[in-house]
């Protein structure tokens, strides 16, 4: 597994919200949304193994 699709499944299955979207524009929205949540904790895990070196 390379580091896009584990970021992406650990999007899906832990940032991605119950699917109960109706229409596209939801979906793409709920999407961002979780890949955003992802990478702002991918950000926060860097900043603090910098801080701790």
């Amino acid at each position: 597994m390379n580091d896009i699709e584990l970021v992406w499944r650990q999007a899906k299955y832990q940032d991605y919200p119950h699917r109960t979207q109706t229409s596209t524009d939801a979906i793409g929205k709920a999407v961002d949304q979780a890949m955003n949540h992802r990478r702002d904790r991918i950000r926060q895990s860097a900043t603090n193994r910098i801080r701790a070196a």
